[in-house]
């Protein structure tokens, strides 16, 4: 597949043009804000506890072994945001050289879970490896020093609030003091202003000190010299790429469809193996991704998940369906809505950003 659309359904934003337009789009304020009211709701604890999906983990009654402090434990880029059947990740560095780790559940009003989890982080790392396609993963700018929890909700956790309380064990049975994060399970939808048809215009992809721009309906083009073994010379070879048209719909409901198509001009190289001559061929392509979408009101931050895409390139088309907790976190950036024009910029650190420009239908 051509790298200008892996580049945008990287972040789920290759997307085709919509014939429909949303006529019920003004935004709808008493859902947005009974949305918001479902989600500070305390969840019970004991449903929470007894409804993760945590690979690697065993679960226990009583209270996590008592802690000698004897290595560190750092969870201050432990997202405060889960989703609704996918769950959260939590981010663990240690000045130790860490193997597991204990996870008790708590509600907001204090009251601890009566069994917590003893998770074998190894097993809970290659279990994300191997259960999430990747195909579609933003980059991300983790630490050398740290591990990934990866913690799934069954479909029987709801919209709300809850905590726990974490910490983590090395292979000489050294244990650190306990952290605690609260969390909030995020509605699918919840910001009825931004539903709708949206047109990509541009894209900015910041990366290794390089900004890319790409104006959608114009060609990418890429100049090149490659060798001909007939003559023993070097030809000059010019490749495009245009991503014709390109749609995200955001339907109020928190489901979402990404559609897109373009086309490719690269060399034939079958006639340039026998000729020497520099001819191009054409190749047409398409993509559809369907899922779900939150919207976070704190952060301004959009986070859109693909459960399904379909992709047809040189005549052939690949389709693959996933399972809840098995979704592709595609895009997860903060937005700028002004009138009919809106910008979501996903910051992956490091000076590493993808900002996509928007127009509404």
């Amino acid at each position: 597949m051509n790298n200008n659309l892996k580049t945008l359904t990287l972040a789920t934003l290759v997307l085709l043009a919509s014939c429909s337009k949303d006529e019920s789009s003004s935004p709808n304020t008493d859902n947005d804000q009974a949305i918001e009211a479902l989600e500070q709701t305390p969840l019970e604890i004991d449903v929470v506890s007894d409804n993760v999906v945590i690979a690697g983990g065993q679960k226990e009654t009583g209270t996590p072994p008592t802690p000698n402090e004897a290595i560190s434990l750092d969870v201050s880029k432990a997202s405060k945001t889960a989703l609704l059947g996918e769950g959260f990740e939590v981010p663990l560095s240690s000045d130790g050289v860490i193997t597991g780790a204990y996870i008790q559940f708590k509600s907001n009003d204090g009251t601890v879970s009566d069994t917590y989890y003893d998770i074998d982080l190894a097993a809970n790392s290659s279990n994300k490896a191997t259960g999430k396609k990747g195909r579609f993963s933003s980059r991300t700018a983790k630490e050398d020093t740290e591990v990934e929890l990866d913690v799934d909700f069954n479909t029987n956790i709801e919209p709300g609030t809850f905590c726990y309380v974490i910490c983590v064990y090395d292979a000489e049975g050294n244990i650190s003091a306990p952290e605690e994060v609260c969390v909030t399970v995020e509605s699918w939808g919840g910001n009825s202003a931004i539903s709708g048809s949206w047109n990509i215009k541009k894209y900015e992809d910041t990366y290794d000190g390089e900004t890319t721009i790409e104006i959608i309906g114009e060609k990418n083009c890429d100049e090149y010299s490659t060798y001909c073994i007939l003559d023993e010379s070097y030809k000059s070879v010019t490749e495009c790429e245009t991503l014709d048209a390109a749609v995200l719909i955001l339907n109020e409901d928190g489901s979402y469809v990404a559609e897109s198509s373009g086309v490719d001009e690269f060399l034939d190289n079958a006639v340039f193996e026998e000729t020497c001559d520099v001819t191009y061929k054409e190749y047409d392509y398409s993509y559809r991704g369907e899922g779900n979408w939150a919207y976070v009101a704190d952060t301004k931050r959009l986070t859109i998940v693909e459960y399904k895409y379909t992709e047809t390139y040189k005549e052939e088309t690949d389709t693959e369906v996933l399972d809840a907790g098995e979704g592709e976190l595609v895009f997860d950036g903060i937005i700028e809505l002004d009138g009919n024009s809106m910008i979501i910029n996903e910051d992956f650190g490091q000076g590493e950003t993808y900002i996509v420009y928007f127009e509404k239908e």
